[in-house]
């Protein structure tokens, strides 16, 4: 974004405007020193101890767009100044003095956008370690409860094996005897299915012999009736004949 100058600014001659402005430049450039010492010196040796909290961090990115506003008037000011130069006599002398006063405040804003960079990486830099030796610090102040929970898990595991051991060692040791019981139990069904098949067979057999048995009393029956029948048969005709021969025998009464 470039920031357009004041008319009073603007009426100011070159030299003092760009004295100004190198007055403004040096306040920038004030922490310089003291935080580019502080960047450049050397990082400390990881030790187990936690590293000291880096606090709030500078507004990196407003430092930034200061810059980029700074930059953008000076390139304003140069194109100004430029604009001017070719009014004078010696333009291209004035062109030239305009050329390295841009030059100076530019290096002098790259030297500052160096160090906001600088200082951002080792702010983060010094937050990272110190996440990173807080989490080490909490895993190793954790690893006896860990270690703990390791040799436990580690017993009930071996307890759990030695008990499964046992349980099939008993079944093992049990094994012959559930052959056995398994033996008698077979030969006793075997038994009970040889009782059941004699029993059935038995009950088939006697009903046979009913059935036989209600035949031959039928039969009977019907033997004794016929002849029965027969007797009455041959009894009505000896008493029929006997009946003939007595009408044959015997004078009527009335003559006829």
């Amino acid at each position: 974004m470039i920031v357009k100058p004041l008319p009073a600014v603007m009426a100011t001659p070159v030299s003092v405007r760009f004295s100004s402005f190198a007055l403004a430049a040096c306040l920038l450039a004030a922490p310089f020193g003291m935080v580019h010492a502080q960047a450049s010196a050397p990082a400390a040796p990881v030790v187990a101890a936690i590293p000291p909290d880096p606090g709030q961090p500078r507004n990196f990115e407003a430092e930034r767009k200061a810059i980029s506003d700074s930059r953008a008037w000076t390139n304003y000011r140069f194109a100004t100044a430029e604009r001017e130069c070719y009014s004078k006599f010696l333009v291209n002398s004035c062109i030239e003095k305009a050329k390295d006063e841009q030059r100076a405040e530019l290096h002098v804003l790259r030297a500052k956008e160096l160090e906001v960079g600088d200082a951002e990486r080792a702010f983060k830099g010094a937050q990272r370690d110190r996440e990173q030796a807080i989490r080490r610090a909490q895993y190793e102040a954790g690893q006896p409860g860990r270690a703990a929970n390791e040799q436990a898990s580690r017993e009930a595991f071996d307890r759990k094996q030695q008990e499964q051991a046992l349980r099939d060692a008993r079944v093992n040791a049990d094994a012959p005897q559930r052959a056995a019981n398994a033996q008698a139990y077979s030969k006793k069904q075997d038994d009970f299915n040889a009782r059941v098949k004699e029993a059935q067979q038995k009950g088939a057999d006697e009903a046979r012999q009913r059935q036989e048995n209600v035949k031959a009393y039928q039969q009977k029956q019907a033997d004794a009736a016929q002849r029965q029948k027969d007797l009455d048969e041959r009894r009505a005709q000896a008493e029929e004949k006997q009946k003939q021969g007595q009408k044959g025998s015997t004078p009527s009464p009335f003559g006829f």
